[in-house]
């Protein structure tokens, strides 16, 4: 068995707290887990990203192209980085709000529609998209910085995943500040309420 996830986003997000989140509710299923190198300028806002490998017999942090499971993108844009790292059928889940870079306000670069987004990722890769409004539903929970949490609940609700919602919690209970605990079991709770109801649509 092997479950291989692209998390891509920017700086500030929350990547590698959702990488090691989820490295560490892979460990205590009893599963090997290797993250990946991490790229990224995560004090100016760049693109950052995390690769979760985990299984039974791992031994390369990097998932092959064509490999991947999951894309879990906190920015939209972010996910048409990382699409040649899915197989066909991968589930991506995509923040729809958008953090455009300075670029964009100097005319340099176009940030490309939700629905261009869609279009490729489902159409050229073949990827099944399941689109939420992380920030709202963050917001519901208490406050907007717990939207890594919200994704990572709707990443916890997709069939295939060997993940637990036990061991999620416990993990997110052994990396988050004891003081944003509950804010973000919350959000995480949300989160896969709105996954399930967005998997209905999709399978």
């Amino acid at each position: 068995m092997e479950y291989n996830i692209v998390i891509a986003g920017i700086g500030g997000q929350g990547v590698l707290t959702i990488a090691r989140i989820i490295g560490e509710a892979a460990l205590l299923e009893g599963l090997k887990v290797r993250v990946g190198e991490i790229h990224g300028l995560s004090q100016r806002f760049g693109s950052l990203f995390a690769h979760v490998r985990m299984g039974n017999s791992i031994y390369s942090g990097l998932i092959p192209l064509g490999k991947g499971d999951m894309l879990l993108s906190l920015e939209p844009a972010e996910a048409l980085r990382h699409l040649q790292y899915m197989k066909k059928g991968a589930i991506l889940i995509l923040n729809r709000r958008p953090i455009e870079p300075p670029q964009v306000s100097m005319e340099l670069f176009k940030y490309p529609s939700l629905e261009q987004i869609r279009a490729i990722s489902s159409e050229k890769f073949g990827l099944k998209v399941l689109e939420l409004d992380a920030r709202e539903i963050a917001e519901k929970a208490g406050n907007a910085i717990a939207q890594n949490s919200v994704m990572l609940g709707a990443a916890l609700s997709a069939p295939g995943i060997p993940i637990s919602t036990k061991s999620a919690i416990s993990a997110l209970e052994r990396t988050i500040s004891r003081r944003f605990v509950d804010l973000n079991i919350r959000a995480l709770e949300l989160g896969m309420q709105e996954g399930r109801k967005l998997l209905e649509k999709v399978f």
